[in-house]
């Protein structure tokens, strides 16, 4: 295909409006996990925001994860994602709505949520755990990412955008070129860009391990606040970025098939995101295997209750059946090369990861929140699916607006970077 060929052709497959038909799913969605949170909240509300909890870590987890990938195939010259980098930048279109989830937490839901708002905690913890401390970490760390995030992203995307502005649908166009406004000419713009995201990479990378591994202290470590881990955030930042990496390759397969995206998301592509999906999987059950070791083997039993209270009933099985999803279902199904380059194997056990992590965030926040009762019911799938609505949502007016594969990789050859 020639140039202006693959220009038209890519801007053809680009929306331009949501469907309405996806849009009614996602707002049913969000309908049903507001009636399942207000309901939980009139009857249960430390049940309420528990499961808000653990979904509002879960899906900012999976944009930020997702933005971490962009960012880390940058920081290490990854040639060969185009495709997998706009897909994975397009999971960012849910962090405004996942940082006005922690605002309302922050505002309506931590009175009940984090006991130590209404009840004594030790005078050494109480220069960091205390409200307002609390709200200028979250709120200016989680600000931080966003800006940075959306900078990466709208300069990964001037390029693509100012090639496209003339192939796409007129209401497109204004957009377009507002998002390419002061063009610099193609060599001053591509060493500029270069320099940027080089420049943005390395920040979020870093900045991200730091605001994440103390949201994971606060919303989740400080539910206990006479427990402490010193890999703990470590732990729940990379199964963050697990996260992102799935969703990810789910929506990689996904987008391939429904805008028929084949002679641009390649098999090749799938085997590359298999390879890092198994590989951050298994780091995955090391970092676990790595902080579990260390607290078992030193049996203190201000240490050791947090653990062992997860391995009994009632959350034993959960906690099994979660170990098997993250890691041994994943562990064996992809060790090939035909299930990460299959887009029903890859998606299939992408979606299983997913759930996992899911199961995983549930056990670190519940049985803090109520030891004695396994709360994992139609209530929290209600509110589950809410957010799951807000987060579909974002993501789709994301893609209607903008190319799923990036432009300038499809111009110079999709495949060009993998050396396999």
């Amino acid at each position: 295909m020639t140039r202006e060929a693959v220009l038209k052709d890519i801007a053809s497959r680009i929306p331009g409006r949501r469907d309405p038909r996806v849009s009614m799913i996602w707002l049913a969605l969000i309908a049903v996990g507001l009636v399942a949170f207000v309901a939980l909240l009139a009857t249960q509300p430390l049940r309420a925001w528990g499961a808000y909890g653990v979904n509002m870590i879960y899906f900012l987890g999976i944009s930020l994860g997702a933005a971490v990938l962009a960012s880390a195939i940058r920081l290490a010259n990854g040639r060969w994602a185009g495709p997998v980098l706009r897909i994975a930048e397009s999971l960012s279109a849910f962090l405004p709505y996942g940082i006005a989830f922690v605002v309302i937490m922050l505002v309506a839901g931590i009175w009940t949520y984090l006991p130590w708002t209404h009840t004594a905690v030790l005078a050494r913890q109480k220069p960091y755990l205390n409200v307002p401390f609390l709200y200028a970490r979250t709120l200016v760390g989680l600000g931080l990412l966003w800006w940075l995030v959306r900078d990466l992203v709208r300069t990964s995307l001037r390029s693509d955008v100012y090639l496209l502005k003339d192939h796409v649908s007129p209401e497109l166009r204004a957009e377009y070129e507002k998002l390419s406004q002061g063009w610099r000419g193609e060599e001053a713009e591509a060493a500029w860009q270069k320099h940027r995201l080089a420049l943005r990479a390395p920040q979020i990378c870093l900045v991200y391990a730091f605001v994440f591994t103390v949201f994971a202290w606060d919303f989740i470590m400080s539910l206990t606040p006479t427990w402490v881990s010193g890999l703990f955030g470590w732990w729940v930042f990379m199964g963050a970025f697990l996260s992102g990496i799935a969703m990810t390759a789910l929506l990689s397969t996904r987008l391939r098939q429904a805008r028929g995206l084949a002679a641009y998301i390649t098999p090749t592509h799938f085997w590359d995101l298999g390879k890092i999906l198994f590989s951050i999987s298994i780091f995955w059950v090391y970092q676990f295997w790595a902080q579990y070791l260390v607290i078992w083997y030193a049996n203190m039993p201000e240490e050791t209750w947090w653990v062992f209270l997860r391995f009994e009933e009632p959350w034993r099985k959960l906690a099994f059946t979660t170990f098997g999803f993250v890691f041994l279902i994943p562990f064996l199904g992809l060790m090939n090369k035909t299930s990460k380059t299959n887009p029903f194997w890859l998606s299939l056990f992408s979606v299983i990861v997913m759930a996992g992590m899911w199961m995983e965030r549930h056990i670190l926040v519940m049985p803090s929140v109520n030891p004695d009762v396994r709360w994992v019911g139609l209530p929290e799938i209600g509110v589950t699916l809410g957010f799951l609505g807000v987060f579909g949502w974002a993501v789709q007016g994301f893609l209607a607006k903008y190319p799923a594969v990036k432009v300038v990789d499809a111009l110079a050859g999709g495949d060009a970077g993998h050396g396999h």
